[in-house]
C-alpha cells in the first residue's frame, strides 16, 4: 500500500486557514478590508479577550444578497476578480476568496447582512466550516460579522497565542494604520467594552495623525510629494526631532493597501542620514500610487508583501521625495518650559476636527586649528570684514491658502518661510545678533520673531566638517607632509583597523604605513582650514570607529563621522565674537544645519512667550 494519501477536506481547510489567519489581528484585517471594499463609511470593531473570545465587525457598506452569502464561504469564491489577467489589475484590498472561508474553518461565525434598498436581510451561522443555520433576519443595511471562539478546533494554534493585552495591541496598531490609509472612513475600536480608538472620517490626515502620534507631531509633520514613471509618492514625514527606537511609526500604503516592505523602510531611513541619532527611526505615513500592472500583490495569502516591477525606481523616488522635503524645511526643534495638557486629545466618543495649525559647502572655508579653535590667534587680527560671508536673505513668514497649494482635501492652512537667494539655498534660520557664549559651550543668538536660539558649538562644527569631508572624500585630498614623520605605537587591534581603513585614510589626506607589529609611520596628515591635523587624532578616530555607536553604518560613513567629531571645536572652548559669527554663517550654508552627523540637534529655539510665562508676565 502506498504512503501518499490525499488529505481530508477538514484537515486541508484548517491547514489553508493557517496561512491566512495567524492570530486574531489577521481576522480583523481581513474583515475590515472587506468592509472597506464594500464602500463603507463607518466601521465598528469590537473585540473581547484579545480577540480570542469574540471579534465583531459592523459596517454600513453595500451588504450581500442571500445568493452571495451562500457562495461567500466557499473556497476561492470572490466578487473581486473573474479571470487570470485581473490579478495584475487589482483595485480592491481582497481578491483571493480565502478570508471568509479560512475564518469560518477555525471559529464559530455569525453573519447578518442586508443590501441597501431591500426590506429583509440574511442570517448565516457557521461552526468549524459547517453551516448550522441559514435564513432571513431583520437587520440594518451593511454587514455584521461576529467571530467567536477563534481556533476552538485547532488547540495547537490557540496555545501559541499571546495574552489578551498583547493580542489587543496588535489590533489597535492595525486599526490605527487602516484609519491613516482611509481618512474618509470613520473607524471605532472597542476593546472589552471600552472605546480605545476613534476617527471621524472627515478626510483630514493631520487629525488622524494627531489621534495616533499626538497633536504636536501632527502640527509639525512635513508633506512630501514626488512623481515617477507610472506613479506618485506622497504622504507625511516627521521632523528629525520626532523619532522612535523602532520602526513602529512607519506606515506604507501601495494603492491604499497597507504593506510591510524592508526596502522602503531602508530608503526612508537613508533620507534622514545624519539627521537622527543612530538606532533611532523616523515616523512617516507614505502613500505610493502606482499603475496596478507594475506591482504584484499576489505574493502571500496575507497580502502584506508586494513586488514592484521596477523596484529601484520606486526606492529612488521615495528617497528623494523625503530628503528633498526635509531640506526645504526649517528643522529647529522648539523647546518649551511647561507641558501643554491642552494638547492632549479628549477621550470622548465624538471628537470635533482638530485645528492644527542646498547649497554645498563654499570653496573658501574659514580657518581652524588642532586645538578646536576656528581661527588661529596669530591670524585673527588680520581677518577682514569681507571674509564674513553673506547669509541667505529670508523673508517673513507668509501664509499659503488651500487654493494656492496642491494637497489632499480638507488640509488646514499652513505657513512656510520663503527664501530669496541667487543660489539654491534651502530654508535655514535667521537671526538679529549673537549675544555670546553660555558655559563656553552654547552660542546664544537672538532671532527675528520673538524667539532665541541655543547653538551647540561642537555639534555645529561637526556638521560643517562632515559635509566638507563628504565632499572631499570623492576628490583629490589636501594634505600636509610632516617635516619629521611621526611614529605612533598602537595595539594589535588598532593596527588591524589601520590596515582595514588604510584606503579611507589615504582618501582624506593621510600618508601612513604600518611597520612591525605595533607601529604606524605617519608621513602626511589632512590639511583642513589652513591647518594640519594632529597625527595623534588617528588613535581617537580608531576608537570611535570601533564603538557600537556606528553599528550598521557603511565603513566610509563611520570614518567621515569620526573625523568630523575629533576635528571639531569642543565644549568648553572660548570663542570670540567673530569666531561665533563665522561659525553660525558657515553652518547656515550647509545642506542640513539642524543636526550633527550623529543626529543630535545643533540648534534649539525658545520663544519669548515661554520666558514671559516663566516670569509670570502673561
Amino acid at each position: 500500500m502506498g504512503k501518499i494519501k490525499i488529505l481530508g477536506q477538514d484537515v486541508a481547510s484548517k491547514i489553508a486557514a493557517g496561512e491566512v489567519i495567524e492570530r486574531p489581528v489577521s481576522v480583523v484585517k481581513e474583515l475590515v478590508e472587506n468592509s472597506i471594499d464594500a464602500g463603507s463609511k463607518n466601521i465598528i470593531i469590537e473585540i473581547s479577550d484579545g480577540g480570542k473570545e469574540c471579534i465583531k465587525v459592523i459596517d454600513d457598506g453595500e451588504g450581500m444578497s442571500a445568493e452571495d452569502v451562500k457562495l461567500a464561504f466557499e473556497r476561492h469564491a470572490t466578487s473581486k476578480i473573474e479571470k487570470v489577467d485581473d490579478i495584475f489589475n487589482i483595485n480592491t484590498l481582497g481578491f483571493r476568496g480565502e478570508a471568509l472561508t479560512s475564518i469560518a474553518a477555525v471559529s464559530e461565525l455569525l453573519l447578518q447582512t442586508k443590501v441597501r434598498g431591500q426590506s429583509i436581510g440574511t442570517l448565516c451561522k457557521i461552526s468549524g466550516g459547517t453551516i448550522k443555520d441559514f435564513g432571513e433576519v431583520a437587520t440594518k443595511d451593511g454587514c455584521l460579522i461576529e467571530v467567536r471562539n477563534l481556533f476552538f478546533n485547532t488547540p495547537a494554534r490557540l496555545k501559541f497565542l499571546s495574552n489578551k493585552t498583547h493580542e489587543s495591541s496588535h489590533i489597535i496598531d492595525l486599526v490605527s494604520r487602516l484609519a491613516l490609509g482611509n481618512i474618509n472612513i470613520s473607524f471605532r475600536l472597542i476593546i472589552d467594552g471600552k472605546e480605545v480608538f476613534y476617527s471621524s472620517g472627515n478626510g483630514n490626515y493631520r487629525e488622524v495623525i494627531a489621534k495616533i502620534y499626538g497633536v504636536k507631531l501632527a502640527r509639525e509633520v512635513i508633506q512630501i510629494e514626488k512623481g515617477f514613471d507610472g506613479g506618485k509618492i506622497w504622504g507625511y514625514v516627521c521632523p528629525p526631532s520626532f523619532n522612535r527606537g523602532n520602526r513602529s511609526g512607519q506606515t506604507f500604503f501601495v494603492n491604499r493597501r497597507f504593506i510591510k516592505d524592508p526596502g522602503l523602510a531602508s530608503c526612508l531611513e537613508r533620507a534622514y542620514k545624519t539627521m537622527m541619532p543612530v538606532k533611532r527611526f523616523p515616523i512617516a505615513v507614505i502613500f505610493i500610487d502606482i499603475d496596478n500592472s507594475k506591482v504584484d500583490v499576489n505574493v502571500h495569502p496575507a497580502k502584506m508583501e508586494i513586488k514592484f516591477q521596477n523596484q529601484n525606481q520606486v526606492h529612488q523616488a521615495l528617497f528623494h521625495a523625503v530628503n528633498d522635503s526635509l531640506m526645504q524645511h526649517v528643522l529647529i526643534p522648539r523647546e518649551t518650559y511647561s507641558e501643554y495638557s491642552r494638547e492632549c486629545p479628549k477621550n470622548t466618543t465624538q471628537m470635533s476636527q482638530l485645528n492644527l495649525d542646498r547649497e554645498m559647502m563654499p570653496k573658501d572655508v574659514y580657518n581652524s586649528s588642532n586645538f578646536s579653535k576656528i581661527y588661529d590667534s596669530r591670524e585673527f587680527s588680520s581677518i577682514k570684514e569681507e571674509f564674513i560671508r553673506e547669509t541667505p536673505v529670508i523673508k517673513k513668514e507668509v501664509y499659503l491658502k488651500n487654493n494656492q497649494e496642491t494637497r489632499p482635501p480638507s488640509e488646514p492652512d499652513v505657513f512656510s518661510i520663503e527664501v530669496i537667494s541667487t543660489g539654491a539655498i534651502t530654508k535655514k534660520f535667521e537671526y538679529n545678533k549673537i549675544l555670546g557664549q553660555l558655559f563656553n559651550t552654547y552660542i546664544v543668538v537672538e532671532g527675528n520673531a520673538d524667539e532665541f536660539y541655543l547653538i551647540d558649538q561642537h555639534a555645529a562644527h561637526e556638521r560643517i566638517l562632515y559635509e566638507l569631508y563628504s565632499n572631499r572624500y570623492t576628490k583629490p585630498p589636501e594634505s600636509q607632509t610632516l617635516v619629521t614623520p611621526q611614529v605612533l605605537h598602537l595595539s594589535a587591534r588598532e593596527i588591524m583597523l589601520i590596515e582595514y581603513y588604510k584606503d579611507d585614510f589615504i582618501k582624506l589626506g593621510f600618508d601612513i604605513s604600518v611597520f612591525g607589529t605595533d607601529s604606524v609611520l605617519v608621513r602626511a596628515v589632512p590639511y583642513v582650514f589652513n591647518k594640519p591635523m594632529d597625527p595623534m587624532t588617528l588613535r581617537d578616530i580608531l576608537d570611535q570607529i570601533n564603538s557600537n555607536q556606528y553599528a550598521g553604518l557603511p565603513e566610509s560613513e563611520k570614518f567621515i563621522i569620526s573625523m568630523s567629531c575629533h576635528s571639531a571645536i569642543k565644549a568648553g572652548d572660548v570663542l570670540s565674537q567673530m569666531e561665533m559669527n563665522e561659525l553660525i554663517q558657515q553652518l547656515a550654508k550647509t545642506q542640513c544645519p539642524y543636526t550633527c552627523p550623529h543626529g543630535r540637534p545643533t540648534i534649539i529655539s525658545m520663544s519669548l512667550e515661554e520666558l514671559e510665562k516663566k516670569f509670570k508676565r502673561t
